[in-house]
């Protein structure tokens, strides 16, 4: 990954490096280091472990920053007194990135994030029951409750650290980047952690077997990878299909992109979560995808719909919910894409809901597919001009589309307008009669 800083980030990571060698000295403090010759040994062992598996390539097995040294780290935690592990963290990370020749400022940041992730838990581990082996644990609640404790630690503070310098680099929520980047490796992350501790208990009870534990290791993490590497590509199965969609006809082309990237828009500017713009962008992408089952000759007519083309027409959103039904990754998606035609004051289609029976989401695809498809031009009519698609718009709040959302995109709009105004862009082509389109003109992208 490239990364380019700026004088935010700089100062972000040169603040983490203060923190890290702050923790240290605590730790130094509070947890007086007691050092012996099984203890130098472990550390040595875990030490070049960790070495072994971060140089380890996994090619188009592991699709993410997470390495199968994480169950070493863990048992660093568990195993040796704090802030050892944190210095072997460090030192591991140091010689990984000098042997990669990352840039300094990236090799800072990464030896911070190791001294506080593994600091932290150790610390955390010590102060609690980390005075005992951790195959010496009492069988009560407050135990469980301590390690369960350290491993969640060890994943937020280093999955924190690390989505907030990709949000200052990419001008992106930490929530945003944790949703689309970090999320998908939650389980298998803590799964590795969980092996770590079982590889303490073996290295403590029967060490010779210890080795054994690469294979559940591996099979864990490989199998939440290849769940994960399945649903992203059905998910971009369904959008290449969308896309060809819009480009049966080069009226459309790139139709469902435009919605989406207008609808993402529209949406932040209403304050909608990180979340939830993000299943709205997959669901503008296939808002269309159930014209799959709609004929060219139909799509492509120049002059007006008869009453039995009409409805066939109007299966396309139902059409687009069987296709997505059955797969659960789009749960949320679904109910967007069969909606999306809907109208505030319930003349829609298929269900004719209306208000706030229609999905926040699907009130917002019907504004940008609106305007998208005003502002371009189709078989029956040339592109109507981008102020009059806005007029139109306005015009229509309270009748077909929510008020609120059509003041979020009149706010977009108004915004998008200083900028073309500032950048010289050409508007669109001129305005043109209403008279000139079919009444149902709105309702077709």
């Amino acid at each position: 990954m490239r990364w380019r800083f700026g004088s935010i980030a700089n100062l972000y990571v040169a603040g983490l490096a203060t923190l890290a060698a702050t923790l240290a000295g605590v730790s130094f403090a509070i947890v007086p280091p007691s050092i012996d010759r099984e203890i130098i040994i472990t550390t040595i062992v875990l030490g070049l472990l960790s070495l072994v598996l971060e140089f380890i390539d996994f090619p188009q097995l592991i699709q993410s920053d997470n390495s199968f040294s994480t169950v070493t780290y863990i048992a660093m935690v568990f195993m040796l007194p704090s802030p050892l592990p944190a210095i072997v963290g460090v030192l591991v990370v140091l010689i990984v990135d000098l042997r990669y020749r990352r840039k300094l400022l990236v090799l800072i940041f990464n030896a911070s994030n190791f001294a506080l992730t593994l600091g932290i838990s150790s610390l955390l581990w010590h102060l609690t029951y980390g005075k005992n082996p951790l195959a010496e644990l009492p069988s009560t609640p407050g135990a469980l409750l301590a390690v369960l404790t350290v491993i969640g630690a060890f994943y937020v503070v280093n999955v924190f650290l690390m989505s907030s310098v990709l949000a200052i680099v990419g001008r992106r929520s930490i929530k945003h980047i944790w949703l689309t980047s970090d999320r998908n490796f939650m389980l298998p992350y803590i799964c590795l952690e969980v092996v770590g501790i079982l590889a303490v208990l073996v290295w403590m009870t029967t060490p010779v077997i210890t080795p054994l534990l690469v294979i559940p290791a591996i099979t864990t993490y490989l199998a939440f990878e290849m769940i994960h590497r399945l649903q992203r590509q059905t998910q971009e199965a369904m959008i290449a299909m969308a896309d060809a969609i819009d480009q049966r006809d080069p009226y459309t082309a790139d139709h469902s992109r435009r919605v989406a990237e207008l609808a993402v828009r529209v949406a932040e500017t209403y304050g909608l979560n990180e979340r939830d713009i993000e299943r709205l962008r997959l669901a503008a992408r296939m808002h269309d995808i159930g014209k799959i089952g709609i004929g060219n000759d139909l799509l492509h007519k120049p002059g007006k719909l008869t009453d039995d083309e009409w409805e066939i027409l109007r299966a396309h959103p139902v059409i687009g919910e069987q296709l997505l039904k059955p797969y659960r990754q789009f749960r949320h998606e679904t109910r967007l894409v069969r909606h999306h035609h809907e109208r505030w004051d319930g003349k829609g289609y298929p269900d004719r809901i209306r208000g706030q029976a229609i999905p926040l989401g699907a009130r917002i695809i019907a504004v940008a597919d609106t305007f998208d498809a005003m502002t371009t031009s189709r078989p029956y009519r040339p592109a109507l001009s981008r102020q009059y698609a806005i007029d139109e718009i306005r015009t229509s709040a309270m009748s077909q589309f929510d008020p609120q959302i059509v003041a979020s995109f009149l706010q977009v709009m108004e915004e998008s307008s200083k900028i073309r105004s500032i950048t010289g862009e050409e508007l669109p082509p001129g305005k043109h009669e209403l008279e000139q389109t079919p009444a149902w003109y709105s309702s077709l992208p």
